[in-house]
C-alpha cells in the first residue's frame, strides 16, 4: 500500500494510506544517505505494509521531486525538514518577536536553489503602530519589486487569513519561521489541527518552540500544510558561496554586465551590482548577501 508520511519521529511515522493513519515502523537500517540526519520526513510517499489495524512497515521510501534542508548545528549534517514541497510560506513579524531580514533572505535563497517557490507572509500585523506599518509597507515594496508574494495578515483579528488560504489552494506548503511568529495559530485557524500554542518568553521577548518535529496538516484533500519546529537562525547546506549571487534573483540580469565573470560583488573593479546598490538592488538585500557570503567562507 502507498501512503503519505504525515508525520516522522526518527524510526516511527505516521504513514496516511486509503484515508487511515499507521503507527509505521523502517524495515531494516535504512542508509542515511548524503549525511542526512534524518531518513524519513513529513512529504514523503511510501510503501508499507500492513501488521495489523494500527501499525505497519515502510518498506520503500519512494524518490523525492524536491528537499528542503538545512544544516543542523548540532552535528553539520543535513536536517531535511520537507519534501514533495510545491512552495514555501516563510511566516514572519515585525514585533513579539522581531524578525530579521537576514533570515527572511536566507530562506529565500534556499528556496530558489531548491527550486520551490517561497512567499512572505507577516503576521500580527494588528500591534504595528502607523510609523512600523509604514516601515512594513517599504519591506512589501521592496521584496514585491523582485517577485515575491508578500502577505500581511492578523491571526488574532483573522485578517486577511482568506488570502492564505487561497496561497495554499490545492498545493503542498511547507510553513517556516522563527518561534512564536504565530504558525501554530495560523494552522489551527485554517486547518484541521488543535496544536498546542505558548505565550513568548518574557525574558527574551521570543517564541518558545511548540513543534518539535515536522508535521501535515489538511486544509482539504489536495491541500496540506507541513509544519516544521521554529527556527532561531537557518544555516545552508551543501550552498556554496559562489552559488549566492544566483540565489538573489534581482542580480542576474545586472551582474552579466561585471567586467569578471566569477565576481562576487565583493571588491572586485567594475562590478555592476555594487554600483546599482540603492538603485536596482535594494541596499538590505545587499547587506543580507554580504553576510551570507562572510557566513559561507
Amino acid at each position: 500500500m502507498i501512503g503519505l508520511v504525515i508525520k516522522s519521529t526518527g524510526k516511527n511515522s505516521l504513514v496516511k494510506a486509503k484515508n487511515k493513519v499507521y503507527k509505521c515502523t523502517l524495515r531494516g537500517n535504512f542508509r542515511l544517505e548524503n549525511n542526512f540526519s534524518n531518513p524519513i520526513v513529513s512529504g514523503d510517499l511510501v510503501k508499507i505494509e500492513i501488521v495489523n489495524n494500527e501499525n505497519g512497515i515502510i518498506t520503500e521510501i519512494f524518490e523525492r521531486e524536491n528537499l528542503f534542508i538545512k544544516k543542523s548545528l548540532k552535528d553539520n549534517k543535513a536536517h531535511v525538514v520537507g519534501s514533495n514541497i510545491d512552495q514555501i510560506l516563510i511566516i514572519c513579524s515585525f514585533k513579539k518577536p522581531y524578525t530579521k531580514l537576514i533570515f527572511i533572505d536566507k530562506c529565500i535563497s534556499a528556496a530558489n536553489f531548491y527550486n520551490i517557490k517561497p512567499i512572505i507572509v507577516f503576521n500580527k500585523i494588528d500591534l504595528l503602530n502607523p510609523e512600523e506599518v509604514n516601515k512594513l509597507k517599504e519591506i512589501e515594496k521592496k521584496y514585491s519589486s523582485i517577485g515575491i508574494n508578500f502577505c500581511k495578515i492578523s491571526a488574532t483579528d483573522r485578517f486577511n487569513l482568506e488570502v492564505v488560504n487561497k496561497l495554499l489552494k490545492n498545493k503542498k506548503t511547507l510553513f517556516i519561521g522563527n518561534s512564536g511568529v504565530g504558525k501554530s495559530t495560523i494552522i489551527n485557524l485554517i486547518s484541521k489541527s488543535n496544536q498546542k500554542i505558548d505565550s513568548l518568553s518574557s525574558k527574551t521577548g521570543r517564541g518558545k518552540q511548540t513543534t518539535t518535529f515536522s508535521e501535515i496538516f489538511e486544509i482539504d484533500s489536495k491541500s496540506l500544510i507541513v509544519d516544521s519546529p521554529g527556527f532561531k537562525d537557518f544555516y545552508f547546506y551543501d550552498i556554496e558561496k559562489e552559488d549566492v549571487k544566483y540565489l538573489f534573483k534581482e542580480f542576474i540580469e545586472i551582474q552579466k554586465n561585471c567586467k569578471f565573470n566569477n565576481c562576487l560583488h565583493l571588491n572586485e573593479p567594475n562590478c555592476e551590482i555594487k554600483k546599482n546598490i540603492g538603485n536596482k538592488i535594494w541596499s538590505k538585500r545587499f547587506s543580507s548577501y554580504l553576510s551570507i557570503i562572510k557566513e559561507l567562507s
